[in-house]
């Protein structure tokens, strides 16, 4: 009961502080302090500290900026006797005393990263000595840990916060410590901290990047830890990789550490190694396969794989290029399917951040890629295909001098036992067909629609489906007119699943009226208009659905479909003009004010 009312005094007091007597809010200060430093039970402690917080809130200043400059020029600290006791706590006996101060002081870092500026010296000896203190319990260096981090969030590019940057080596123990002992929750205290050390210039931390980098590869390679500290590890040395990325680079034993961390992740796990292309798509599963994607985390090679691509992305070419490509290489000469699998993988997850290098170099890197598309693992060969998708994409147009090769090897895979290999082979098909011009896919047209059609309709794996589809869409953009003679019998297959109602097959419903758009675009408007009015159709009936991937395939589809029919659009636009409206005017809390006026306008 006494935690019951705590809550609920934390949340009524802010509405009536203000009209308190003086006398009572003195009396109401001095009884939180007399029961927080009295209280027995942890959660009236943990309730006591949330009405404390709030009080002291009340206390200071609106938080103007003028107005806290005048306070702080002034030293003025709200409710100064809740500082003196958290200062005493700090030192007491007592290890629910200890724990009680950093608890306050993780809930109070705005208001002394506001008005304690000039306490931060006193401040960073105390979080020194806590968390260096071999005899302190752990709780209570749980508590000081999380302090300094919301602390240091909240004054990270002050420069009166450096002194607390000197505690990283500190910090760095206090994890590998915790590591030691499989302790979670301390290593993600420690990982919060340096998230927020990101973006700070302060020289203490690039002189501190290597141990902090090293540590953090630690975690993610520490098959002990959950997933989610393992990736918030990840994602430190992405970022701190984006905002000294130079440091990363030039430091070639750190950068090469890092890089076979990332290999050893992705060869040592048996998961796909075709980057994200199937990760959050519940279609890649079998289709008695529950999907929930509330459930769905990251995983050893996708942490892995994202982690390379941020690098790729942000540290110098000059620096990456060379040693990424080198490992690659090396390890397709391995016996190890596994080894073979992360080498052609990670040319993949590069060839965006590194696509001017991989431009320069196709005439080196296309026989291996080629190579692995014919390897005896079918691991293997659907990384190759998906390397192939990713320089489809990224290094156009240099890629499309390799057309002869890259076309037949991808129809061949179309044929392939393993369905992964299959859905691939299409996202190179779509990859590599929607950028050339007719002339080059005229000599290989007929087979590839015969064999993409043949490939819808005999699947029952919706991922196949959709990527068959999305295939098509592309072969028909390449070949503009000449697609005019398939035109009706992939018209007829589309309308099909135009009308599928089942919301488990809305991706496959989608696909069909992108594609659909995609075919007025590539046939004009004379070869399209038979099959026009029912694209329509179907296309406003999604827009009843409830849902709104479905609503964007449509909107693109009317896009396309507009742009090839010109005038005769203009039919539909009394009806679907209002709707699209509104949808503008959809607060979904994305929109700017600027966006929201212009809509409002019409």
């Amino acid at each position: 009961m006494r935690h019951v009312a705590a809550l609920l005094l934390r949340k009524r007091l802010p509405g009536h502080y203000s009209k308190l007597p003086n006398e009572y809010k003195e009396k109401l200060k001095s009884d939180i302090l007399q029961l927080l430093a009295a209280e027995p039970d942890r959660m009236v402690r943990k309730g006591a500290i949330g009405v404390a917080v709030v009080i002291c809130k009340q206390e200071s200043p609106a938080l103007d900026e003028d107005e806290n400059e005048n306070a702080i020029s002034n030293g003025f600290v709200p409710w100064p006797e809740l500082f003196q006791f958290i200062a005493a706590a700090t030192q007491d006996a007592n290890n629910d005393a200890r724990e009680l101060a950093y608890l306050l002081l993780t809930d109070l870092d705005e208001i002394v990263g506001r008005f304690l500026v000039s306490q931060f010296k006193q401040m960073a000896g105390l979080f020194q000595a806590s968390i260096t203190n071999q005899q302190e319990t752990q709780k209570v260096k749980l508590a000081s840990v999380n302090a300094l981090s919301g602390l240091i969030a909240y004054t990270v590019d002050e420069d009166e916060a450096e002194i607390f940057f000197e505690l990283i080596p500190a910090l760095l123990q206090v994890a590998s410590d915790a590591q030691q002992r499989n302790d979670e929750e301390t290593i993600s205290a420690v990982l919060d901290v340096f998230m927020n050390l990101q973006y700070s210039p302060s020289k203490l931390v690039t002189a501190n990047l290597s141990a902090i980098i090293r540590l953090c590869l630690g975690c993610m390679s520490d098959a002990n830890l959950e997933m989610n500290v393992r990736d918030t590890a990840a994602l430190i040395v992405g970022v701190l990789s984006e905002s000294r990325p130079k440091s990363i680079g030039k430091d070639k034993e750190l950068l090469s550490l890092t890089l076979n961390t990332i290999f050893n992740l992705i060869e040592t796990s048996e998961e796909s190694g075709a980057g994200a292309l199937f990760q959050s798509n519940p279609h890649w599963r079998d289709d008695d396969e529950e999907f929930d994607p509330e459930e769905e985390g990251a995983t050893a090679t996708s942490m892995a794989q994202g982690t390379l691509d941020m690098l790729a992305d942000v540290v110098p070419n000059k620096y990456i290029f060379q040693p990424v490509v080198e490992m690659c290489f090396g390890r397709f000469q391995s016996p190890n399917e596994n080894h073979r699998k992360a080498g052609i993988a990670c040319l993949g997850v590069v060839a965006e951040g590194c696509a001017d290098n991989f431009r320069e170099h196709l005439a080196e890197i296309m026989p291996i890629v080629l190579q692995a598309a014919g390897d005896t693992s079918a691991s293997v060969r659907e990384c190759a295909c998906f390397t192939l998708g990713q320089l489809s994409e990224h290094c156009q147009p240099d890629i499309l001098s390799f057309s002869n090769q890259v076309l037949p090897v991808a129809f061949a895979l179309l044929d392939d036992n393993a369905p992964t290999v299959q859905a691939t082979s299409c996202y190179v098909l779509e990859m590599f067909c929607e950028r050339l011009e007719p002339e080059k896919v005229r000599p290989f047209l007929d087979h590839l629609v015969r064999k993409l059609v043949q490939m819808l309709e005999t699947t029952s794996k919706r991922s196949v489906q959709e990527m068959s589809i999305a295939a098509l869409a592309a072969t028909a953009v390449a070949a503009e007119e000449e697609f005019v003679p398939y035109v009706e019998g992939v018209a007829n297959l589309m309308g099909r699943l135009m009308v599928l109602t089942d919301e488990k097959l809305f991706s496959l419903r989608g696909r069909a009226l992108e594609c659909m758009g995609y075919i007025a675009i590539a046939v004009g408007k004379d070869n399209f208009r038979p099959y026009f009015s029912n694209s329509m159709q179907c296309a406003c009936e999604g827009l009843t659905f409830d849902s709104t991937d479905l609503h964007e395939f449509a909107y693109a589809a009317f896009a396309n479909m507009a742009k090839s029919m010109e005038a005769e659009f203009s039919p539909c636009l009394p009806e679907l003009v209002p709707h699209l409206l509104a949808v503008m005017k959809q607060d979904d809390g994305m929109l700017e004010k600027q966006v929201e006026a212009q809509v409002s306008s019409f």
